[in-house]
């Protein structure tokens, strides 16, 4: 089933409001703000070390959109709030790339530990409202991350931003680093970043998303990533990925900013 997408803008605006400031750091102008340009807004995301990230992605069952802030987000982001979560970042899926399903939202969420979210999981009150919670979604996947040092990134909304998750063939692997060969200075030379490097920590198993690599990029635009699959260089080492992966999920987003 496809995700009525004319329904995020307002749940996007009613999980804004519900999450509050936290989740969107300071906004900052673009340093050509000051010509007869538009000003580009920007954001900062700190992923910090020694902090657990979980990134959650949810496939909302069509027009539960209103009821799920009021019955779930409005009573579960206090209490989460409560054993130390700080959400860090929402993004709006404009195009699942890869993957059997699909979602219409995702985002950053930061915990003082694995032991705090899991604390949290088992809280009674939670428990209640995640039976709510999945009663109003058609899909719910979650993966935890931590990151080797502490990194900031700027996040801009004229940028797309794209979270991948591959399950590593255990006897063709290596292929993925012939791909990366051809594929890394490609898209360096055309504005493509890697901004933070993510190590991955676990999944809940009742939620079953435990890709064995994880990544996010930005890309410059739509444009150049069309670019790279029609590129030659892609045509040449595009079966290195299909032969490393038994399975890819990618989707592709655009960072939601308050309204």
């Amino acid at each position: 089933m496809q995700m009525n997408l004319r329904n995020i803008p307002q749940l996007a605006c009613l999980l804004v409001v519900t999450l509050g400031q936290a989740v969107m750091a300071q906004e900052s102008h673009h340093p050509a703000a000051a010509t007869a340009q538009a000003a580009v807004r920007q954001t900062q995301i700190t992923f910090e070390q020694g902090k657990l990230i979980e990134a959650a992605f949810i496939k909302i069952t069509p027009g539960m959109e209103a009821r799920l802030d009021e019955e779930y987000f409005s009573q579960a982001m206090p209490l989460a709030m409560s054993y130390g979560m700080k959400p860090l970042g929402l993004f709006k899926v404009t195009r699942v790339e890869l993957g059997e399903d699909d979602a219409g939202l995702w985002g950053f969420f930061e915990w003082p530990s694995l032991d705090a979210k899991e604390r949290f999981d088992v809280d009674p009150q939670f428990v209640k409202l995640r039976a709510v919670r999945d009663s109003m979604l058609d899909s719910v996947k979650m993966i935890y991350l931590d990151v080797a040092e502490t990194t900031r990134i700027t996040i801009r909304e004229d940028r797309t931003y794209e979270f991948f998750g591959g399950w590593i063939n255990r006897h063709n692997g290596a292929h993925l680093q012939q791909y990366f060969e051809v594929a890394g200075p490609w898209l360096a030379s055309h504005g493509v970043v890697f901004p933070v490097k993510f190590n991955i920590v676990g999944s809940p198993e009742d939620y079953r998303f435990q890709p064995d690599t994880v990544g996010f990029v930005e890309w410059p635009n739509n444009s150049v990533k069309q670019a790279w699959f029609d590129s030659e260089e892609f045509k040449a080492v595009g079966y290195h990925r299909a032969l490393a992966a038994d399975r890819l999920y990618a989707v592709e987003s655009k960072f939601v900013f308050k309204q």
